[in-house]
């Protein structure tokens, strides 16, 4: 499925922003969407419950109607890991050599604390939080087992790494970005100006500015979602996990 992106033709230029979990996938998405000559699909498209997958579009239709967009400078989706590496959607994209923003955390131990603390609200264990609001909520400190928090924490570190040793094969371009330059302390209403220019050069469009109206409920320290993080601190701590105080 190559991807004709002769602008003489007003055919976008294709993009994928992959991002493993809690990087900014849905801040970048959103911040991406405002932009006057980009085309972003917000959400995750090939999560099971988008409106692509629940309407049974096939993949490779999905993919082909996304970035042969009209009326656009530069047309992407994104997607996790999980789902850009799946076997039916990689060589696809492989195919098809969108240029690729890279979304990574600089502090990858919290990435991971944010992800499992969310995917045991999702599980039932803890008490329900959003994953992403337009409004600010409170959160009460919780007690998890400390084994459990390491789990997630060796299960996200694996997963970077044999992401990064995929995406080093890609034969296209690859920008890399971090949650820490789009967001900064995590009460951004609109993408930091350096990456914004960053992105809008690598895409080819016009500087915009790229506002967004998610609340980034996760920045506050890690010691104030957790009523024992002293134990989980000690216990990601002894695994070799760094960036504990942020």
């Amino acid at each position: 499925m190559p991807v004709d992106n002769d602008r003489t033709k007003g055919l976008a230029l294709p993009f994928l922003i992959l991002a493993h979990v809690r990087t900014g996938g849905t801040f970048c998405a959103h911040a991406l969407s405002n932009h006057p000559q980009i085309y972003c699909d917000r959400g995750e498209t090939l999560h099971h419950l988008s409106a692509w997958r629940m309407a049974h579009v096939p993949v490779e239709q999905i993919l082909e109607a996304i970035w042969h967009q009209d009326g656009y400078m530069a047309a992407g989706w994104r997607a996790i890991y999980r789902q850009a590496f799946h076997p039916r959607v990689w060589p696809l994209v492989v195919e098809a050599r969108p240029r690729i923003i890279h979304l990574t955390r600089a502090n990858v131990t919290r990435q991971a604390v944010s992800f499992g603390y969310q995917h045991l609200v999702r599980q039932g264990a803890l008490p329900y939080y959003p994953v992403h609001s337009f409004h600010t909520h409170t959160r009460r400190p919780v007690a998890v087992e400390p084994a459990v928090i390491v789990g997630y924490a060796q299960k996200v570190a694996r997963e970077m790494r044999e992401g990064r040793k995929r995406l080093a094969a890609f034969p296209g371009d690859v920008l890399e970005v971090t949650y820490e330059e789009m967001v900064g302390n995590g009460a951004a209403t609109e993408m930091a100006a350096p990456v914004a220019d960053r992105i809008e050069r690598y895409l080819n469009v016009r500087p915009a500015p790229l506002p967004v109206d998610l609340v980034c409920d996760f920045d506050a320290p890690m010691a104030e979602w957790f009523s024992n993080w002293g134990a989980i601190r000690s216990a990601l701590q002894a695994a070799g996990f760094g960036g504990l105080d942020g």
